[in-house]
């Protein structure tokens, strides 16, 4: 095969969803904070302190010693549990943002008055948020679980998982909780665009914001991107424990 072809192989895979999520980040903030994602080699080796250092030689140099059982078919399994798990969250998201009387825990908030207030989208993206991280780390538990009963291999994957979780976990919150401060000062500036083309004595009936080409569902519809991103973009590590399965050679016992 040519270089060239293996070039063009190259920049046909897609970009991680993790990539896509800063990028939409980015566009609602008018670039802000898109340099913050650089030099990330340097950025993540100061999370790591010195107890988080000597945590990850221990799960390093940890030695299962079993006694392990092996699961056949134990791939599948896991495969069809994360797409489960990753189906009842995009059917959660999407049917919030829906109207009707579709039974879900949350639904997107109705906004009446004039001037709108964020508040109630704040606490919309968060309680997603909160289903999102639950949902995740037991899908995430449930992987390790299943590994940890499979062989050294992945006994010891398991183990530095948990590590690289536990010690990752408060830059993860960080990083998740700035997005809603991002939504606010969307949902300002399209409010704020809005009045601009209006004059004060011209109507401005609420329900017609949220029909399409209005401002809030222009809103809506960032807001729902913007979530589903994140869903992908949570679910990077344990997709990542799925291809080191997917790669695992069963070793003898």
């Amino acid at each position: 095969m040519s270089n060239s072809t293996n070039r063009t192989q190259k920049k046909a895979q897609p970009a991680p969803p993790s990539a896509r999520l800063v990028q939409l980040v980015a566009a609602l903030g008018n670039g802000a904070g898109l340099d913050a994602h650089t030099c990330f080699a340097e950025r993540m080796g100061r999370l790591f302190d010195l107890s988080d250092t000597i945590a990850l030689d221990a799960a390093y140099k940890y030695q299962p010693m079993g006694p392990f059982h092996p699961e056949e078919g134990l791939a599948e399994r896991l495969r069809a549990d994360f797409a489960q798990t990753r189906d009842t969250l995009i059917n959660g998201i999407t049917l919030s943002f829906e109207p009707g009387d579709a039974k879900v825990k949350l639904r997107l908030p109705r906004i009446t008055e004039t001037p709108p207030v964020f508040k109630p989208y704040e606490r919309f993206y968060l309680s997603h948020q909160r289903q999102l991280i639950t949902a995740i780390q037991y899908l995430r538990q449930r992987l390790r679980d299943g590994f940890a009963a499979q062989n050294h291999t992945l006994a010891q994957l398991a183990v530095l998982d948990t590590v690289f979780d536990n010690t990752l976990a408060s830059y993860g919150r960080y990083c998740f909780g700035a997005i809603p401060m991002v939504l606010g000062k969307r949902f300002r500036s399209l409010w704020r665009a809005h009045r601009n083309q209006h004059s004060a004595d011209q109507p401005d009936p609420t329900d017609a914001w949220v029909t399409p080409g209005g401002w809030l569902h222009q809103f809506h519809q960032e807001m729902q991107t913007l979530l589903l991103a994140e869903l992908e973009t949570r679910l990077e590590p344990v997709q990542g424990l799925l291809d080191a399965l997917n790669h695992e050679e069963p070793l003898p016992q």
